[in-house]
């Protein structure tokens, strides 16, 4: 005989099941297979990840309720206690939070700060993703971005417009700046796998054409951000698998020579912003700052003012712009009326500088902290710690010249992968890989 009776037990749902006699007691939560919700919601968030805003507040969002839901909180966090990953992330979180209490611009404070929380997402995955699955998850992303891809060359080649953007404008669902960050962690994950003894020939093959037609598609956009990472990512990539030597070096130096050379042929879209580049600096000589690169320029020197002024604990998450406004007023350095008029409606085109001026020395510390941690996980896999090593150094590349962690495309790229390496970090088993792309 069997029966089952719910009662509400404080803030939880007891279902009382009687059976053989025996009377069993077990929660709400106890009855949900969150391993099979975890993985299904993780490879649809993968999947979605480069095709739609609105997915990734979604999936953030369902990521912290169904972890409110899952409960054990006290397990969990001796889980989390371990890593000094999560410490960090955790201090950062509550960092920013306390700088609202000399923020005096909360309207943008609490919109800044609100990006920083998503950051709780990383928890629930890294809890929950289990490491023979992260393969598979990857290779969801990967698929999206393929997906993106032939969207991309479609506008591109003047098949379709998407925004009412086509060839003079080929990302999708993104900023250009953004989209290349997405397009220089999928390259770098493809050339990864290609240099790896892991892959049969056959699987080669596939790779490489994906890592050509991914690499073309970061060229024919205007994201210098990302191709600067690609580069920086690809000597990464090559020592990772050889030896630091003169012909590792050699071997790195021809393969961005290849890439860039073919970039620079096809891609009349490349060649602009490489003439540009150059024409940008040539005007910064002879003072002009009027100029893409010029503007950064000039946007860091007000950034060290404020800096200056306000060295330990910044000016609070929500106050950057305003501080722009004030330090302007006490020294515009002789820059032009557009850029004077410009900085304070935008950011300060770094992430580190960014945090310098919200956080102060503190901030930028805590956000150093954690890409050191990223980098030093103990993950037993050996492709995943290599993916680990060059997604964290294309962000940390990325962070010069934007502040990535302020937009939401590239924010939750670092959400989606800080928790999985995270999670492979935290667990003790090995995996034997057969679940790629």
């Amino acid at each position: 005989m069997k029966f089952i009776l719910n009662r509400t037990k404080g803030t939880k749902i007891v279902n009382y099941k009687i059976n053989q006699g025996i009377l069993v007691a077990t929660t709400f939560s106890e009855n949900i297979n969150f391993e099979k919700i975890y993985y299904y919601l993780l490879l649809t968030f993968a999947f979605t990840l480069p095709l739609s805003r609105a997915t990734n507040n979604l999936f953030i969002g369902i990521l912290i309720l169904l972890f409110v839901v899952q409960g054990e909180y006290k397990k969990q966090f001796f889980i989390l206690k371990k890593s000094n990953l999560a410490i960090t992330i955790i201090l950062f979180i509550l960092f920013t939070v306390f700088s609202l209490l000399w923020t005096g611009n909360l309207y943008v404070g609490l919109d800044g700060k609100l990006l920083y929380l998503y950051w709780l997402a990383i928890f629930p995955i890294a809890l929950n993703v289990k490491v023979n699955k992260i393969f598979s998850i990857i290779s969801a992303f990967i698929l999206g971005m393929i997906v993106s891809e032939i969207l991309s060359y479609g506008m591109f080649f003047e098949f379709w417009t998407i925004n009412n953007h086509g060839k003079e404008y080929p990302s999708p669902f993104m900023m250009h700046i953004d989209y290349s960050i997405f397009l220089a962690v999928t390259a770098l994950i493809l050339l990864n796998r290609l240099l790896s003894f892991r892959y049969s020939i056959q699987e080669k093959l596939v790779l490489l054409f994906f890592f050509i037609t991914i690499s073309g598609n970061l060229f024919i956009n205007d994201g210098r951000t990302g191709q600067v990472s690609f580069i920086v990512g690809i000597f990464a990539t090559v020592f990772l698998h050889y030896k630091f030597n003169f012909k590792s070096i050699l071997t790195a130096i021809l393969l961005i020579t290849v890439i860039f050379t073919a970039a620079y042929q096809f891609s009349e879209k490349f060649q602009i912003r490489v003439a540009a580049a150059k024409s940008d600096i040539i005007n910064i000589t002879k003072g002009n700052l009027s100029t893409s690169l010029g503007v950064r320029l000039a946007t860091y020197s007000v950034a060290t003012d404020i800096f200056i002024e306000n060295p330990l604990i910044g000016v609070g998450v929500g106050d950057f712009t305003d501080a722009a406004s004030d330090a302007l007023y006490k020294n515009n350095h002789g820059f032009e009326d557009e850029i004077i008029n410009f900085i304070p409606k935008y950011h300060f085109h770094s992430q580190y500088l960014n945090v310098l001026v919200q956080g102060g020395i503190i901030g930028l510390f805590l956000l150093i902290s954690i890409f050191y941690q990223f980098i030093k996980l103990r993950i037993l896999e050996p492709e995943l710690k290599e993916l680990s090593l060059l997604i964290g150094i294309v962000f940390l590349i990325g962070f010069i010249p934007e502040p990535l962690l302020m937009k939401q495309f590239t924010n939750t790229l670092f959400i989606f992968f800080a928790g999985l390496f995270l999670g492979a970090s935290l667990s003790n088993s090995k995996l034997t890989k057969k679940d790629s792309i």
